[in-house]
């Protein structure tokens, strides 16, 4: 994926904790939202639609407050400043300074020439790329966990916006035309990319939790509009509207990367690099005219470390052979452990390793992302690299994987308001398992698509197959257009929007409804995982092999595709059963499997107040 799905994406923090037995009595105050709690639904409260209306009236959202929008800036601020930088690494580390430049990086007007500095080549820059974007996605998951048990969601965001503001100035600094010229802007650079990715580890899994803490409207009430219709304003359409927003200005945050990449080519790292710096510094004035209107909840424990105990139990006891066999799970449960005579601690219950158990299951699907991620960029900076063989004329060769969100914000409304409205229409059912199939047989089209534009670049390139290695001091491109790149990235972008909203759809409404922060943690892991198979790569990353680390894994998740679909078909039939045999419907659009409880997901355990609205977390893309 580009860089969300950061658009869809959601991935996320920590695991929720499991319930009062363990984590003290809540007060009145610091009960979970109503829509996590159905027997709240059955009491009676001023406004409550009778079942009638539930099926008659309008669903409007509720209203946003002001500080809604205001997260939603910060959030803007944050990603912007981040992929502002993001794109520029590869070039940055991997070429030279070029011969005739200004000595900031730009190459001279009117060449083929791509910006650089460093020249390490593609194996370093390959490594670093994919080391900064693997911790970025695995930190996460400890920061995560550190806001829900020690710091809360605000104070890390802000640790996170202070250590991002010294990734900034380092970075600046790596832009100076004496230390590009003297070699020695690799030390405030590397230190710059490195802690940009904890900052952004910090802030990320923090902040779309806390814009859904503001949302106070948590069930549906009746009201009547001023022009004397009566609508159910309803929390759903209220989430589904702040993350509209949230998401929308993720996109357009993401598209800085177009001025910096202009930037680096007409003009010198300096300005590239003091855009993003200009981008942030909003940010800490954002967060102080915040911080006394936020809704922010005490930490209130996670349950990551319980997860991890009862993981170490099970392999333990069982052994790795015993993985996926009936009991494994069952090792780690109070009453397994007792029956045994073991003198084992253990802070759950048996719930919870059922909880546990039962999150695993539904996310299994998550394994097969990898392969789509790597298919929807190449493996590694492949793409980055491939690009730079071909004929620019005049484009820096790191804008053209902006086609990846933009695909992405295309397409969006065509699906959710032409294709599967239509496919309604016409009682075609169209499953979560057959829409993902879609996404993973897309983006290893994508796949295959880079490989063929590859190998027609060894071709035609002056320098064969060492067309990405700086050959003839940058001079000899392929005639083949860069935008030849714009289909498969927008392919692998299309691809997206098939394979990550239904996967978290299935996810949410099979796994309990406190371990949410599991899902998103899983599928996080899953991301990390990509970045890190690119990274144990890095060696092959580079020519002559370039072709082949597009054809291999397009080879690979064509195999696995089919593979998927047959393993996970029996989901679709029993989602459309479901759908079809209850007065609701088990949608897997929009927001009712994640803010909703069904007979698939409940749970004994209850998540504690600041784990309530972790459902919805970061993507790839955000």
């Amino acid at each position: 994926m580009g860089q969300n799905s950061e658009d869809l994406e959601r991935a996320s923090d920590s695991i929720l904790p499991s319930g009062d037995e363990k984590l003290g009595k809540s007060s009145p105050g610091d009960e979970p939202p109503p829509y996590l709690n159905p027997s709240i639904m059955e009491e009676d409260y001023e406004g409550k639609p009778t079942e009638e209306e539930l099926k008659t009236l309008r669903r409007v959202p509720g209203k946003l407050p002001v500080v809604a929008y205001a997260i939603c800036i910060v959030e803007f601020c944050e990603r912007a400043s981040y992929y502002g930088v993001q794109p520029l690494i590869a070039n940055y580390v991997n070429r030279p300074l070029p011969e005739g430049g200004n000595g900031y990086g730009a190459p001279p007007v009117g060449t083929q020439q791509t910006a650089g500095a460093l020249g390490l080549g593609t194996v370093t820059a390959n490594a670093v790329t994919q080391s900064f974007s693997m911790l970025a996605y695995a930190l996460p998951m400890l920061f995560g966990w550190l806001a829900d048990a020690k710091t809360g969601r605000f104070a890390l965001i802000c640790w996170g916006v202070g250590v991002f503001g010294v990734a900034h100035v380092l970075m600046v600094a790596a832009g100076a035309k004496d230390l590009l010229a003297a070699g020695t802007a690799k030390v405030p650079y590397f230190l710059s990319v490195y802690i940009l990715s904890v900052g952004a580890a910090m802030f990320k899994p923090n902040v779309s939790p806390l814009l859904l803490d503001q949302m106070t409207t948590t069930v549906p009430v009746v009201i009547t509009l001023d022009s004397g219709e009566r609508v159910i304003q309803d929390p759903e359409s209220t989430t589904e509207r702040v993350m509209l927003w949230f998401y929308l200005l993720i996109n357009i945050g993401g598209f800085m990367g177009v001025a910096t990449s202009y930037s680096e080519k007409y003009v010198g790292w300096w300005l590239a690099f003091l855009i993003p710096l200009l981008l942030y510094l909003p940010l800490p004035l954002l967060l102080w005219f915040l911080y006394k209107r936020l809704i922010l909840h005490p930490p209130g424990g996670s349950d990551l470390g319980n997860v991890f105990k009862i993981l170490g139990i099970c392999f333990r006891r069982g052994g790795i052979a015993r993985i996926g066999r009936h009991g494994f799970w069952d090792l780690a449960k109070p009453s397994n452990i007792a029956a045994a005579g073991l003198s084992i601690k253990t802070d759950w219950n048996d719930q919870f390793v059922e909880d546990v158990r039962r999150t695993f299951q539904a996310t299994g699907i998550f394994c097969f992302f990898p392969i789509q991620y790597i298919n929807d960029n190449g493996l590694g900076s492949a793409a980055s690299f491939l690009s730079t063989m071909l004929t620019t004329n005049g484009v820096p060769n790191d804008v053209i994987n902006n086609f990846n969100s933009l695909s992405i914000i295309a397409m969006a409304p065509v699906l959710n308001y032409g294709l599967y409205p239509l496919l309604r229409r016409f009682n075609i059912h169209y499953g979560p398992v057959a829409r993902i199939t879609t996404g993973l047989a897309m983006s290893s089209l994508g796949g295959a698509g880079y490989a063929i534009l590859n190998s027609y670049a060894y071709k035609q390139s002056p320098c064969g197959e060492y067309g990405s290695s700086n050959c003839l001091d940058g001079l000899g491109v392929a005639p083949i257009s860069i935008w030849w790149m714009a289909i498969p990235f927008a392919v692998g972008g299309i691809s997206e929007l098939f394979v990550n909203v239904p996967a978290y759809g299935i996810a949410y409404s099979r796994a309990p409804v406190n371990m949410r922060g599991l899902v998103s943690a899983l599928n996080l892991f899953n991301t990390a995982v990509a970045y890190a198979i690119g990274l144990a790569c890095s060696s092959v990353v580079t020519d002559p092999y370039l072709t082949w680390d597009f054809g291999g894994p397009a080879i690979a998740g064509g195999v696995l595709t089919v593979i998927f679909y047959f393993l996970f078909r029996h989901i679709d039939e029993e989602e459309f059963a479901l759908s079809k045999n209850k007065d609701y419907h088990l949608k897997l659009e929009g927001t009712v499997s994640v803010v909703g409880e069904n007979e698939l997901n409940k749970s004994t355990n209850r998540p504690a107040p600041i784990a309530a609205n972790e459902e919805v977390m970061i993507s790839q893309k955000q």
